[in-house]
């Protein structure tokens, strides 16, 4: 088992690469704010804090090798930053194309208290899925396992987007596909002796479905961020200097690549 530091600056690099595609898509309409940069960070710092301390996630969490646990947290983080913007944070919508506060079928809910209702249900159903024990040792159901949780992705991307951009079936295909075309790297890291859970290898997956397909996205193909309106005015001067994130993303990617090859 590692000692808590190593683990704990692993996360905390999740954590900064997640920040970090974030700032490079919406800088450019909301200008960079130092005081948001971090937010994934902490919310990765205070997620793994709960996995390492507390039973029963602690005693899984700290049996897993640290390329894993750099995308479980990853996955936790996602799932649970999207319920909090969708459920529990209250925010101006006005500069939003694709509201991020949780619409039903695409029309406004009125209810705080039902968003938060529904929001806490959700957020305990993902703790719930993290604690599924089963162990997973066949290749085969590694790719089922990627492949499924590629459609959970799919479903909440599209029941948030559908009603406002129509409903793509070749991109609602896509996380799917490419977390199944990826899952020999899990499959072939993953202990014998001590064998991923379901559960944490559901997050872990969903973690690296945001790792690649942001990555796709938001610097390769450049696209700008699909949530704001269209409208809106672009900043300059962000544009232009957002090329630091991708530079820094590349210092984790490399990072990560030579702890994949050190453990396995």
């Amino acid at each position: 088992m590692p000692a808590p530091l190593i683990p704990f600056l692993v996360v905390v690099a999740s954590g900064l690469y997640t920040s970090l595609w974030g700032a490079f898509k919406d800088s450019p309409y909301e200008g960079y704010k130092p005081w948001t940069f971090p937010r994934s960070v902490l919310f990765h710092v205070v997620i793994f804090a709960v996995l390492y301390s507390f039973e029963p996630f602690a005693t899984p969490f700290r049996g897993l090798k640290l390329f894993q646990m750099f995308f479980l947290v990853m996955g936790l983080e996602r799932f649970l930053a999207e319920l909090y913007k969708g459920f529990f944070r209250t925010e101006d919508q006005d500069k939003y194309f694709v509201p991020s506060r949780i619409t039903f079928l695409g029309k406004h809910v009125e209810s705080d208290l039902l968003r938060y209702v529904v929001g806490a249900v959700l957020v305990s159903g993902v703790c719930l899925v993290a604690l599924i024990p089963t162990p997973v040792t066949s290749f085969w159901v590694f790719f089922a396992v990627a492949y499924g949780t590629g459609l959970i992705v799919s479903l909440g991307g599209a029941y948030k987007d559908a009603p406002f951009e129509g409903f793509k079936w070749l991109k609602f295909q896509r996380s799917a596909g490419v977390l199944a075309g990826a899952s020999p790297l899990f499959y072939y890291i993953n202990s014998v002796e001590s064998p991923i859970a379901i559960g944490f290898l559901i997050y872990m997956n969903g973690g690296l479905e945001r790792f690649l397909v942001e990555y796709y996205k938001t610097y390769i193909q450049r696209n700008m961020s699909g949530k704001f309106r269209p409208d809106l005015e672009r900043i300059q001067a962000c544009m232009d200097s957002r090329g630091k994130f991708h530079y820094m993303a590349w210092v984790i990617i490399i990072g990560l690549a030579a702890l994949y090859v050190h453990e396995l």
